[in-house]
């Protein structure tokens, strides 16, 4: 009776770092090659278990199995050429995915060990592979074969197939879910499910095309071949998907590759974003069921908003023919891009993108007029345009819909802005009838003038209620002890804030830089106290109006006659270069924002409140405490956008746009 053959593996340190160690980064990867191993092997359920408790992943099949002689000459040499030695299809009429046998190094990526159980005619082998021993075995200057370590014992309820166990683990399983692993496989497989005969499961839980859970997130579809299942599974489609098989099949018969499978687009970018934070803005390319390149979209250097919307998935067999060269590369992830055939699928689908691309521009432009029309203010807002205006808005409109955006409420304010423009464009178009009504014609003219009127007011109260956003968020994020930091540049450059009676002056720049040069000089000369009581001075103008504003820190208290004092010397050198310019006649006024009022304030039967307020006066200058200052310019223009809304006319519509949610859709 002859000796059984060695189990030995033969292979370089050098090869098993580049193809196993190094292969893959992830789990779901690893898996895929174990399962494409059962596909070649004819099973019809491979079953994977995730054991947290144990940190161990077991993947079973109910396939031919191996003998030993198998285990020899095709599990352990690598890069067995499964094709040339066993035929083009298996036992069982199936394309095999395998080719050089370099899938199961794969394991190595995430495993320290794995122990392999196979049967084939009742003949049991069992053995284990250690990473670690496997490296310094050859590794060494004789590289002698590795010898795996044969197990003595079987289990009992392995009765067919191939069972694997990962353990050593170099990937925690503690944030795996059975759902996201299921999701991971799904989509690098087109073959799972009964109609291909070949059921995977993930802890008892069947893995289904639906898995690859992107197909409710499809908004226009394009499709190459039958897909008709596929459509069907998207159940949110803004139109009815475009079949192009028709209009490739010149390039493809001129090339020689065929395509089928599809192109999508989803309604936000968000969308492809999955719960394992992988990214879905892909285009995939399948070969004989599995996942050769997990995205070609990059390779484009599409830079248009429309691809950032982008998925797919795309089989192309004429990549993987028996008869020709390896397309592969050597990490088995992609493919060659100098490879004529993948240069040639390159050129149908380039052509193709640029087709979605136009589509895709015009439908969202389209369905976003028609979204925005859906509220009825905004509708009858559109139906009172006429002519070219109309036509102009309706097309912009729609153009918002093509417009990168995080979130909705971006597109409601370009929305209100867009009116905001059109409503200026009807404006102009009045002005310009101006010269052809008679003078006579009073009342038309004073209608336009009127017109006139009501927009700048919608302008306002649009500029108001971002103010009192603004406020309130100044009102929610700030520290009492940061406040005065926070506030002081913007205070400088936002009057309002103080008064909102005060809007920036125009074309005071240069006396602006001469009085501010001028309060800078004089602040640096503080001293002691003097200086660590404040944190900027500053000057602005206004309507009709200069302005200076000295911050105090709100925590220092600064004595009553020592801020009259600084104040004068600002208000009089402040005058003598104001004197100079255009602005002369306008007065002065001095702001003094405190934390803390002068000690003097509290003297009850002294100086007092009045008593502050009244020397103040005097130099032309008042108090605003820290504390009011956000109060009372809310309060401000809280009452001013209470009569606001009953007058301007646009102020429902965007209202409206506000309020606008459009239908949920329900996922099924």
């Amino acid at each position: 009776m002859s000796q059984p053959r060695e189990l030995i593996m033969s292979i370089s340190l050098n090869a098993l770092e580049h193809l196993g160690i190094n292969l893959y980064s992830n789990i779901p990867a690893v898996l895929s090659e174990i399962v494409a191993n059962a596909w070649d092997a004819d099973a019809q359920n491979v079953t994977v278990t995730i054991d947290k408790t144990k940190e161990t992943i077991t993947i079973e099949d109910d396939g031919t199995g191996m003998d030993r002689d198998g285990v020899v000459d095709r599990f352990l040499t690598v890069g067995f050429k499964r094709r040339e030695v066993l035929g083009e299809d298996t036992p069982g009429g199936r394309k095999p995915m395998g080719r050089k046998g370099l899938g199961k190094l794969s394991i190595f990526s995430i495993a320290q060990t794995a122990e392999v159980y196979t049967i084939q005619r009742k003949e049991h082998t069992a053995f284990k592979m250690d990473k670690e021993v496997i490296r310094k075995a050859i590794s060494g200057k004789m590289h002698k074969p590795y010898k795996p370590e044969e197990l003595k014992s079987f289990p009992s309820n392995l009765k067919k197939g191939t069972r694997i166990i990962l353990s050593g683990l170099s990937k925690s399983l503690s944030g795996m879910t059975v759902e996201g692993l299921k999701r991971r496989v799904a989509r690098r497989f087109a073959v799972i499910g009964p109609k291909f005969n070949f059921t995977v499961t993930v802890n008892g839980a069947a893995i289904g095309s639906e898995d690859r859970a992107y197909h409710n997130s499809i908004e226009y579809l394009w499709t190459y071949g039958v897909q008709a299942e596929f459509v069907k599974s998207c159940k949110h489609l803004a139109r009815p998907h475009e079949a192009r098989l028709q209009a490739i099949q010149a390039e493809s018969k001129k090339s020689g590759i065929s395509l089928s499978g599809w192109i999508g687009s989803v309604s936000k970018p968000s969308q492809l974003k999955d719960e394992e934070g992988d990214n879905l803005n892909r285009l995939a390319v399948f070969m004989r069921g599995k996942m050769a390149q997990e995205d070609i979209l990059d390779e484009f250097g599409q830079k248009e908003i429309y691809a950032d919307y982008i998925i797919g998935e795309l089989h192309c067999e004429e990549l993987d023919l028996d008869d020709q060269v390896d397309v592969a590369t050597s990490g088995r992830q992609s493919l060659k891009q100098d490879d004529p055939r993948f240069e040639a699928l390159r050129r149908i689908v380039l052509s193709e993108l640029r087709h979605i691309a136009g589509k895709w521009s015009d439908w969202r432009r389209s369905d976003g007029a028609n979204t925005a029309a859906a509220v009825p203010a905004v509708s009858a807002w559109l139906q009172n345009l006429q002519g070219d205006t109309k036509k102009k808005a309706e097309r912009w409109i729609g153009r918002l819909n093509t417009i990168r955006s995080p979130d909705e409420s971006d597109k409601k304010e370009l929305l209100k802005a867009s009116i905001l423009a059109f409503e200026s464009y009807r404006r102009k178009e009045e002005l310009d009838r101006l010269e052809n009504i008679k003078d006579e014609n009073l009342e038309q003219i004073l209608e336009i003038f009127q017109n006139i009127d009501d927009l700048e007011l919608s302008y306002y109260g649009q500029i108001v209620k971002l103010r009192i956003q603004v406020i309130r968020t100044l009102q929610n994020k700030l520290k009492q002890n940061d406040k005065e930091l926070v506030l002081r540049d913007y205070i400088f450059e936002h009057l309002w804030l103080l008064d909102p009676g005060w809007e920036r002056a125009k074309g005071s720049e240069h006396a602006e830089t001469q009085v501010n040069e001028f309060l800078k000089k004089n602040s640096d000369a503080l001293k002691g106290a003097e200086k660590r009581a404040r944190i900027d001075i500053g000057y602005r103008t206004t309507g009709g109006k200069h302005v200076i504003i000295e911050l105090k820190r709100a925590s220092v208290a600064v004595p009553l006659d020592d801020l009259t004092k600084q104040i004068r010397k600002y208000r009089d050198g402040a005058k003598k270069i104001l004197e100079k310019t255009s602005f002369k006649d306008w007065p002065i006024e001095i702001i003094c924002l405190v934390g803390e009022p002068p000690p003097e304030w509290k003297d009850a039967s002294g100086t007092g409140p009045k008593g502050v307020i009244d020397s103040l006066k005097t130099v032309d200058a008042r108090l605003v405490f820290y504390d009011e200052l956000l109060t009372n310019a809310q309060q401000a223009y809280g009452d001013y956008l209470d009569e606001h809304i009953k007058v301007d006319k646009l102020w429902g519509v965007f209202e409206a746009i506000d309020d606008f949610a459009p239908p949920k859709k329900v996922e099924s």
